[in-house]
């Protein structure tokens, strides 16, 4: 940076103060815009972990649903066969109603 000076050294003092000040607001600019970014991230951040929480919760629901279907389906089979396999039985010996 060329500054051109005059060579008065209050006014060169000024003139470095009034740069610090800007400097320093510059910073507490920078200071909030990166505390911004940073909550804002934080914020997204715990959504995204939230959302897949919620997504494991249901997929352990949808676990457990299976389950009781697939074991409700199983007794349900089973019973079927027997009566299936009794019926064929008996007609094969001659059942008659």
């Amino acid at each position: 940076m060329n500054v051109e000076s005059s060579g008065q050294w209050n006014e060169e003092r000024l003139w470095v103060l009034r740069t610090l000040e800007e400097i320093k607001a510059e910073q507490r600019r920078q200071a909030r815009e990166a505390a911004a970014d940073r909550a804002s991230l934080l914020e997204r951040a715990s959504l995204d972990i939230r959302r897949a929480h919620d997504k494991i919760r249901a997929l352990e629901s949808a676990d457990r649903t299976l389950r009781l279907k697939n074991w409700i389906m199983t007794v349900v089979l089973s019973c079927s066969g027997a009566v299936v396999f009794e019926v064929v039985k008996a007609w094969l010996h001659g059942w008659k109603p």
